[in-house]
């Protein structure tokens, strides 16, 4: 036998609603609640990158291109516009520009903890691996980190967190990278590299053991 529900209804109880049914019934109402304060959340969070942008603040214009790659602003979707900012940003003095910049030229794709994003691509003959390495490793002599916003509805609250940016190089390493040529046939663009993924990974290592990083 289901267990029901007694739902009070005008003074009266009406057993109704199985359990199940309203457990489920909840946790849409749940969900709904938390997609509704993760939209306030990133409204929040443009506001705070207009403002930061307005006072000519070199996070401001960070956040505004890493916010147009990974779809929280809607401003532009074309990857060279995209990279265009980020390069603004780093020549203004956002380190952290400067290092997703170096990522977005060597994987293609700037990082992000958000599922389902990073489809905007720059273009294959852009991709410049060693130009990418340069980036990363002048902006890692300042921080090993780069940060990202976080927006958490059920804890009500955004925030930034700090990633190395060594994690996001020596998979490439280990895995190699490879691209689809017209043929359909995979190519390699980046062959695997024993030494330099141990090198690449210790440095993610001595990232997370300084603390640096709140992933």
């Amino acid at each position: 036998m289901s267990l029901l529900l007694f739902v009070s209804i005008s003074g009266c109880q009406v057993a109704a609603i199985p359990v199940a049914t309203a457990m489920n019934l909840a946790n849409v109402a749940d969900e709904h609640t938390a997609g509704n304060g993760a939209r306030i959340l990133w409204d929040q969070q443009r506001e705070y990158v207009r403002q930061l942008r307005a006072h000519g603040d070199p996070m401001g214009d960070y956040l505004y291109a890493l916010g147009n790659a990974q779809g929280w602003i809607g401003d532009t979707s074309d990857p060279l516009q995209i990279r265009s900012l980020f390069e603004k940003a780093a020549d203004e003095g956002s380190n952290d520009a400067k290092i997703v910049l170096g990522i977005f030229y060597f994987n293609g794709v700037v990082p992000s903890s958000f599922v389902g994003v990073n489809s905007i691509r720059l273009p294959d003959n852009l991709v410049d691996h060693q130009r990418g390495l340069q980036l990363i490793r002048e902006g890692m002599r300042v921080r090993c980190t780069y940060a990202e916003p976080v927006v958490s509805a059920y804890a009500n609250r955004a925030y930034l967190r700090y990633v190395s940016a060594a994690s996001r190089i020596w998979p490439n390493y280990r895995d190699g990278q490879y691209r689809r040529n017209a043929s359909g046939s995979y190519v390699t663009i980046l062959e695997k590299d024993r030494r330099l993924e141990k090198e690449w990974h210790d440095l993610d290592t001595k990232c997370h053991i300084s603390g640096a990083t709140t992933e």
